[in-house]
């Protein structure tokens, strides 16, 4: 057995010796087949200059690894550790990796060169995964550390598209102005680390992994941590709640042609949608109506809830929503099985094309009955551990119910049957809903929403119980 090892460590040392010398000009080479797949990633068997050298300023990094490799992704993959203002040459031949470096290096600084999953041996495809090589410019490799997690304040979920950013404190504006000195991704749990920093004071930022790497747009998810962090060997883990300050808003197309930009189309009757079930009203719901295009109502001509004789009632409301103009909603204590006439005239609404109804529409609809929806009791334990609890009932990461925490024993009376997620709003200003955050000169940050592992399931006509626990 011995004399196996000691056969294979002097071929492998053959082969590297080969593959520094006659890097240029090499046959291609085709490993032998069969026997045994192999699952083993490559490793690095030698590399000039030594992984962890001092004192040095290289222009060049060749690393030998025991088997054929290859790159990918490696724009995706590669962060080096500080920041270089020109992207290194990196090629892979054979069972070489070669990176040339056209940066002056700052002196005293500790580089490291993290590759995540570019590399992987030929044969195979075995990711050599996190692979790592580091040298100092100074007397002494940089070990601090610094860990932490990384959640969407809103959702309580998971974005690995972001990343970490550092830079140096006492810094203000770099946020907006300068690329990073440091930074790193996001993993699929949410976590970070950074490896082998200096023992320096750092402000901390998440931001979308996008060319500037800067705050330079508000409606990105961003996030920070209030005070700055003192870099040591094993900082203490920190938790940072990422928002968008400001959600993105569609631009309004144009209704011009290049023919005849005052030209204006022809009229056509409005069209509109429903949230109606066939002809069933949602007793916990809105009823709402939804327009291709931006709509004003016409007072002149109000659109009325009626009962079966069209006699008008007089406790609903009718409003558009502010942002998109497009939706009607129209808002009244629904009682069950109860039958119900809209009356909407033809001129009632209006677009900015000038298009109204073709005719006057009588929407019959009828509420359902209270069988049709389940009930619920939630016990909560560890109450305490947050501060204005708001449970949240959520399905496709969009908020249904919301309800106010003030005892350990909740009842719902009604609910729609179905599969809720939920989570817990820590409502710090009482104001019932989700708030974002904000950076600058008045700091805020958001209100967070923590994604509990807990499924609400509701049947209907049924006493539904779930049981839940809150930890700090």
């Amino acid at each position: 057995m011995m004399k196996k090892y000691f056969i294979q460590w002097i071929a492998l040392g053959m082969v590297s010796f080969y593959a520094f010398t006659q890097l240029q000009g090499c046959a291609n080479m085709v490993p032998p087949s069969g026997g045994p797949r192999d699952s083993i990633p490559a490793y690095r068997i030698a590399a000039k200059p030594k992984d962890s050298s001092l004192n040095i300023s290289p222009k060049e990094i060749v690393i030998a690894f025991n088997e054929f490799i290859t790159t990918q992704s490696l724009q995706e993959n590669l962060i080096i550790s500080p920041s270089l203002k020109n992207t290194p040459l990196i090629d892979a031949k054979l069972n070489m990796l070669r990176i040339r470096i056209n940066d002056t290096l700052l002196k005293n600084t500790t580089y490291s060169l993290q590759f995540g999953e570019a590399i992987k041996d030929v044969n195979e495809g075995n990711i050599t995964k996190n692979f790592t090589f580091v040298f100092s410019t100074g007397s002494t490799l940089d070990t601090g550390t610094l860990s932490g997690s990384v959640r969407v304040a809103e959702t309580g979920e998971i974005d690995s598209t972001l990343i970490v950013v550092l830079h140096p404190t006492n810094t203000d504006s770099a946020i907006y102005k300068d690329k990073p000195l440091y930074y790193t991704r996001i993993n699929g749990k949410g976590k970070f680390e950074f490896k082998f920093l200096p023992y320096s004071n750092f402000d901390l930022f998440v931001l979308p992994n996008d060319y500037n790497k800067k705050y330079d747009d508000s409606t990105k998810m961003f996030g920070y941590v209030d005070k700055s962090i003192q870099i040591t060997n094993a900082t203490d883990s920190v938790k940072v709640a990422v928002f968008e300050a400001f959600k993105k808003t569609e631009k309004k197309k144009s209704t011009s042609t290049n023919s005849n930009k005052n030209a204006k189309k022809p009229a056509t009757g409005l069209r509109y949608s429903k949230n109606l079930e066939g002809n069933e009203q949602d007793l916990l719901s809105n009823l709402t109506l939804s327009f291709e295009t931006p709509i004003q109502l016409n007072d002149s001509f109000p659109i009325l809830l009626c009962d079966t004789l069209n006699k008008p009632l007089s406790d609903f409301t009718i409003s558009i929503d502010t942002l998109t103009k497009k939706v009607i909603t129209l808002q009244h204590h629904w009682t069950e099985m109860t039958k119900f006439h809209l009356i909407i005239p033809k001129k009632s609404i209006k677009d900015t094309l000038d298009n109204i109804l073709i005719k006057t529409d009588t929407l019959k609809f009828i509420t359902k009955s209270e069988t049709a929806y389940g009930a619920a009791i939630v016990r909560v334990n560890g109450l305490q551990n947050v501060i204005n609890p708001v449970l949240l009932l959520t399905q496709g990461n969009k908020v249904k119910f919301s309800f106010p925490l003030n005892q350990s024993i909740l009842r719902i009376a009604q609910l729609p049957p179905g599969d809720f997620n939920l989570k817990l709003l820590s409502d710090t200003n009482k104001n019932g809903h989700w708030d974002t955050g904000k950076y600058g000169k008045l700091n805020q940050q958001p209100e967070i929403v923590k994604l509990l592992s807990t499924v609400l399931n509701i049947k209907a006509n049924w006493e539904n119980e779930v049981s839940l626990t809150i930890n700090k």
